[in-house]
């Protein structure tokens, strides 16, 4: 396959099903290349994709990224324009490649001398073609300075005659100067659409340019007001849908750090403007910090339900998405993203976040319980997710009414799952009105099978934990021991360690007991979680945040060893984990037994515009032993 690269163009011939790829940067600020590949079958219909390097006559252009290409599929001919060098040189060539595929003939380089004056030398300009009439248009990019003149060329490939540049001046405001943007074409209508790019930051806006072929009226700019913002990208890729009239874009940069350089993908419905409520959305969950989320090993698959999307104003969710082959695809470089939106029969819950969220493989149900509407109203209601991984029948929505008296309305509460026993166990939590829990309720017959849920509080010996929100818990159900870990009561992070004995409440007097592990603990925190090895009695945390509207975002792992204390005094000690670790607080994490790896989810970060963050990251050989 092609060397790794940026700044290249690549096209697409249907007829052969070849992608076209040129040039590029394989590294930065160099070097360039300007090497020509063919990858056959790409949609993998009618055979494997496969690379090819093509070797073309004649005079091969000069080495270069940033540069944009348009194709012909009539002529089977490829048209590149400008770019630059890698060392700081810009073009304003024009080539243009015959055969361009490699179906049939050899590919064959020709330098193009167009009549009229050109545009200036550039990198990062958009291209469109309007393939009736053999006309390309560019617009903006950026050289000593960025651009955002427009300009067409006729007779494009040279077939129809000798190519002509033409500097268009259209009516209307024109959209800043700008480059890596992305532009695509409605031929329909006679509109070139541009996104993004960069003009001293990434920017979100979209315009419209009529009669984007100089032919049959004078060019006007409009922009086109979507009924939400759309993403900020540059040097992004998009591809346009003649029959939905819906635009695709993907990856670039953001108004976020360079190293969260965006893998996301958005659709905009009505993209050529002339439809009404032009919409921008995001393909898969949206961000989301606390979700809930549970894992079904038997096929490999997280459900996660609900949480607060980032943005201003945005209200919670109470959509259910399933990533499906999630731990095996993580056994590569990087998880597969295979997310499936679930859409379960019944009366959903109301939206919310700060939920629990248990999964029971025995029953292949999703417990949810609590939760809030917003800061200042908290639920107390029960909702079990039917067949929620999928596998034995249609998700389904049941609302459960429990016996007993039912636990005050809470959020950010704390709650592990007994299989052995079908228990569920809640702690703490806040009642939307700055008070915080340090209660224990148990719920028998959790998952709605083998009788009516029922709620009890429990009243466990001696002193409990103060009380608190964002606490991270878990369970050892073979010797019935609930670990509570840190957490916040609306200020600073806890970084105390509680065990519960006879969590369950069935098998004697609950009893607290706070541990003093030895080994130099992790700094207090609030909003990470933790998750058990049950196999090696080993409870692994991962992140949070120093406190409940704290600065210092934590991405460290710890591992607590002997961590029900049964087998020896408990002991932290800090992972030295490779790789990059995300910085996340109040987001989803389970573990997987078989790999041991630690799967983290959503969650807030580091990021300041858009915090919550929708990756899923894994940490390999999260127990610590080889």
């Amino acid at each position: 396959p092609p060397h790794d690269r940026f700044g290249h163009t690549a096209v697409y011939n249907r007829a052969s099903n070849r992608m076209i790829v040129f040039g590029g940067g394989t590294g930065f600020p160099g070097p360039c290349v300007n090497e020509l590949w063919t990858l056959t079958n790409p949609n993998s219909v009618g055979g494997t994709a496969t690379w090819s390097l093509l070797t073309p006559a004649g005079t091969l252009p000069p080495v270069r990224e940033g540069h944009t290409a348009v194709y012909d599929s009539s002529t089977n001919t490829m048209v590149i324009f400008g770019g630059t060098d890698c060392t700081g040189n810009y073009y304003n060539d024009l080539w243009i490649l015959s055969n361009a595929d490699g179906s049939t003939r050899t590919p064959t380089w020709n330098q193009a001398q167009p009549l009229g004056t050109p545009p200036s030398a550039r990198s990062q300009s958009a291209a469109i073609y309007d393939s009736v009439d053999h006309v390309m248009t560019i617009f903006g990019g950026g050289g000593t300075s960025k651009t955002n003149d427009v300009w067409t060329l006729s007779n494009a490939t040279g077939t129809t005659g000798t190519p002509t540049w033409t500097q268009q001046f259209p009516s209307g405001t024109a959209p800043a100067a700008r480059s890596g943007h992305v532009a695509f074409y409605d031929a329909a209508n006679n509109q070139m659409v541009i996104h993004g790019g960069m003009g001293g930051s990434s920017r979100n806006d979209t315009w419209i340019l009529s009669d984007a072929n100089g032919i049959g009226g004078n060019p006007a700019w409009t922009q086109l007001v979507s009924t939400d913002p759309g993403p900020y990208r540059a040097s992004h890729a998009a591809i346009y849908d003649p029959v939905s009239k819906k635009a695709v874009i993907f990856g670039g940069t953001s108004q976020l750090p360079v190293t969260y350089t965006d893998d996301h993908v958005f659709a905009l419905t009505n993209a050529n403007g002339l439809g009404s409520g032009s919409t921008w959305s995001q393909y898969g969950p949206a961000p989301r910090s606390h979700p809930s989320a549970g894992y079904d090993a038997v096929s490999d698959q997280m459900i996660v339900f609900g949480g607060q999307p980032a943005g201003a104003g945005l209200s919670p969710l109470n959509d259910v998405w399933a990533e499906v082959g999630v731990v095996a695809s993580g056994q590569a470089s990087l998880v597969g993203m295979n997310w499936v939106q679930v859409f379960p029969s019944g009366t959903p819950p109301a939206p919310r976040f700060g939920q629990s969220g248990l999964y029971d493989s025995n029953s292949d149900r999703m417990i949810i319980f609590g939760g809030g509407t917003s800061t200042t109203s908290c639920l107390n209601d029960l909702w079990l997710l039917d067949d929620a991984n999928s596998a034995n029948g249609a998700p389904a929505w049941l609302s459960i009414t429990a016996s007993g008296k039912i636990p005050p309305a809470r959020m950010d509460h704390a709650a592990a799952y007994d299989p052995l026993r079908n228990v569920l166990i809640v702690f703490g939590g806040t009642n939307c009105s700055s008070g915080y829990f340090q209660d224990v309720w148990v719920l028998t017959n959790a998952n709605g099978e083998g009788g009516t849920p029922t709620w009890t509080k429990l009243n466990p010996a001696n002193t409990p934990p103060a009380a608190r929100e964002n606490a991270s818990v878990i369970y050892d159900s073979v010797n019935n021991v609930l670990l509570l870990y840190a957490g916040d009561a609306g200020g600073a992070g806890f970084s105390d360690l509680w065990a519960l004995s006879n969590a369950n409440g069935q098998a004697g007097t609950p009893r607290w007991r706070q541990f003093a592990p030895t080994g130099t603990p992790p700094n207090g925190r609030t909003g990470q979680s933790t998750v058990y090895d049950a196999a090696n009695n080993r409870m692994i945390m991962y992140g949070g945040i120093n406190a409940i509207n704290g600065t210092r975002f934590l991405w460290d792992s710890w591992i607590l060893t002997n961590a029900n204390s049964l087998g020896g005094t408990p002991a932290w000690s800090s992972e030295k984990a490779t790789g990059t670790a995300p910085e996340r607080y109040f987001h989803s994490a389970f573990y997987s037994v078989s790999k041991n790896d630690l799967v983290v989810f959503g969650g807030d970060s580091q990021i300041g515009q858009y915090p919550a963050d929708d990756h899923i990251f894994i940490l390999s050989t999260a127990n610590g032993l080889k």
